[in-house]
């Protein structure tokens, strides 16, 4: 009897230590990345883009150059980060996957910082001719296209309408 109350009340108290102190806590941060990859590329400038519970640590790209390379020719992206590609003004920005290695979710986010249309999962095609890449199109205008690792807006409960903070 006396085990069944130590076991009840270790349960409880770890339950407590959880709601108490787990608020902070969010996916992203348990998962690890490979060595070597936790930091940002130098030379595009960084920002938290946060959305609900998760934080992102994501890499700008603002002018045409650093649009049209994207996340390319990289091995991978380490869990917490992203690429936060910035337009001058809304429209219907269309992503493929040319020279991609890894697979990303795809959220298109209005002038307002609300997401309008979001691809999840959507994986590199290596051998294909560029004329035959899928070409991803939002369905409503944005003014920002964020990426991240494949997996997470599923993972954190990311959905359309959500709002975006940075």
């Amino acid at each position: 009897m006396k085990k069944d109350f130590a076991l009840i009340g270790g349960l409880f108290l770890v339950i407590v230590v959880l709601l108490v102190f787990g608020q902070g806590f969010t996916s992203v941060g348990f998962l690890k990345t490979k060595p070597g990859t936790e930091t940002l590329s130098s030379s595009i400038s960084a920002k938290t883009v946060k959305i609900g519970s998760v934080a992102f640590n994501v890499e700008i790209a603002d002018t045409q150059d650093e649009r049209r390379k994207g996340l390319s020719n990289r091995e991978s992206l380490p869990l917490e980060n992203g690429m936060l590609f910035v337009f001058e003004k809304s429209g219907k920005y269309s992503i493929w996957m040319k020279n991609m290695e890894f697979a990303i979710d795809i959220i298109w986010i209005d002038k307002n910082k609300k997401i309008v249309d979001i691809a999840q999962n959507v994986s590199p095609e290596p051998k294909k001719k560029d004329s035959d890449l899928a070409i991803y199109t939002p369905s409503s205008e944005a003014k920002y296209v964020l990426e991240i690792n494949a997996g997470l807006v599923s993972l954190n409960n990311i959905q359309t309408g959500d709002v975006v903070e940075f």
